[in-house]
């Protein structure tokens, strides 16, 4: 029974009860189609003949007196003639009254049936219809054609020519048969042929059911065959791959996380062991000494501050990094760039740490940014710089390009090897030895100063090469009204 539930099955009965509808309706239709013709067609034949029989008796009556034609023509005698096989006869005078009659000549015990009064009163007020149906007395269905008779253009009797509709019937009859079984028959081939057609059309469906499956087990890499035409269920099948191709990108995206997660964790986890250890070394060698000399506990407290200081800095600039990634930025407002790089570098204060400066920077650039932020930005890059390229002359230079603000500082300092340039706006990266942890760095300067420019729609780049110095360039999109402009 579960079987007959499908949407293969539903479909079947739902398109078999659709074509029975229709080959009702179509069969309804023909019948009173072709019952129309026939009659129509009968009905034509019986106003030739009279009209062939009203010449001829015309022609017969000729000879006769001037007054004798209107009298004949409403009398018996041209009833007998108009009579014939199965065709009968009745003239009925201007009043709507029978004159007289005369049944066909293979049935002649059969009185002609007649039609209400009024129709014959209409017949000859106005042009009568095409035919007319009546019952003769034995009850049998007769087809009835009026003819008007007309004394000049006065119309002064009807001619009634009648035939029994048996044969009518009868052609029916068998029609209506050969409908019914033909409409049985086509409706047999329909419910063989119909799950077939409907399961091969539906077969895309169940793949995708069955892949679907498989996705829900966890194998992300099936697809389904798209079919060749361009159909609703092409188009399913399509959107289904791209669904399942999203879904796979989501997994492997969400894998990446997690294993970038374990790494920072772990690196995260590595970086904080270090200043605890070294904490907690001092502490062990303070507290196994009875007597600490005051040399020793202020060197001792001195080096737990610096590991307390750099443990700190370690915190903050994971929640700044964290905030930076996992949030919006704060409030952001139309910046003179060109203003504010000046004023940041002022603060900075980089001759005064021994560092030589130069700027080159273009008046009138405006951007939309979060003045601290894109100040940490600076500071950033400023420190990054003095870190690794102690004592060498740092060029600052903003400028537009393409559409884009650029901020960049260059260094003379021994450059960035090729191998660590990929690398190194990853949390804690360290390239090379020197870079190590005597700098007082955590690792994670140029991972906020990539957050951040991203965070602004914006880019990152670096450019290097050992013993040449490094240069990094934050490109920033201008304000919407500058690129009007």
């Amino acid at each position: 029974m579960a079987r007959f539930r499908s949407l293969r099955w539903r479909l079947t009965f739902l398109y078999l009860g659709l074509l029975a509808v229709l080959l009702v309706i179509g069969g309804v239709a023909q019948y009173f189609a072709a019952r129309e013709v026939l009659l129509r067609t009968n009905a034509d034949t019986l106003s030739s003949e009279y009209t062939a029989d009203l010449a001829a008796f015309r022609r017969q009556i000729a000879s006769r007196p001037v007054t004798a034609p209107r009298l004949v023509l409403l009398s018996h005698q041209f009833a007998v003639q108009l009579a014939s096989g199965h065709t009968s006869a009745a003239i009925i005078g201007p009043d709507g009254g029978l004159i007289t009659s005369q049944a066909s000549s293979l049935t002649p015990e059969l009185t002609p049936p007649t039609l209400p009064v009024q129709d014959y009163l209409d017949a000859l007020r106005s042009k009568p219809k095409p035919y007319y149906v009546a019952t003769a007395s034995d009850g049998s269905t007769h087809l009835v054609v009026l003819n008007v008779l007309k004394n000049g253009i006065r119309p002064v009797g009807v001619v009634q020519l009648s035939i029994p509709t048996s044969a009518v019937d009868q052609a029916l009859r068998a029609d209506r048969e050969l409908a019914i079984v033909g409409s049985l028959l086509v409706l047999l081939v329909a419910l063989l042929l119909s799950p077939l057609i409907i399961g091969r059309a539906l077969q895309p469906l169940e793949e995708m059911s069955s892949t679907a499956d498989a996705i829900a087990g966890g194998d992300y890499k099936q697809r389904v065959r798209v079919p060749r035409s361009d159909d609703e269920i092409g188009r399913l099948a399509l959107a289904f791959n791209q669904m399942a191709a999203g879904v796979d990108q989501a997994f492997e995206v969400r894998r990446e996380s997690e294993e970038q997660m374990r790494h920072f964790v772990a690196d995260a986890s590595h970086e904080l062991r270090t200043p605890l250890t070294a904490i907690a070394g001092y502490i062990d060698v303070l507290s196994r000494r009875q007597v600490v000399d005051p040399e020793t506990l202020r060197q001792s407290l001195d080096a737990m501050a610096r590991e307390s200081t750099r443990m700190t800095r370690l915190v903050n600039d994971l929640l700044t990094l964290t905030r930076f990634e996992s949030s919006p930025l704060g409030r952001r407002q139309l910046l003179q760039l060109d203003t504010f790089l000046n004023q940041a570098l002022d603060e900075l204060g980089l001759p005064q740490r021994g560092t030589g400066e130069s700027r080159q920077i273009q008046p009138g650039i405006l951007v939309e940014a979060d003045p601290e932020a894109l100040k940490q930005v600076i500071g950033n890059l400023a420190q990054n710089a003095l870190k690794y390229a102690p004592g060498s002359e740092q060029r600052w230079s903003l400028f537009t390009a393409n559409g884009m603000a650029a901020m960049r500082v260059s260094d003379t300092g021994p450059g960035i090897a090729r191998r660590d340039l990929p690398h190194i706006f990853e949390r804690f990266y360290r390239g090379e030895a020197a870079r190590d942890r005597t700098t007082g760095g955590s690792g994670l300067g140029l991972a906020i100063v990539k957050s951040i420019v991203e965070a602004h729609e914006g880019k990152i780049e670096v450019a290097s090469e050992p013993g040449h110095g490094a240069t990094f360039t934050a490109w920033l999109p201008l304000a919407s009204q500058q690129q009007a402009a």
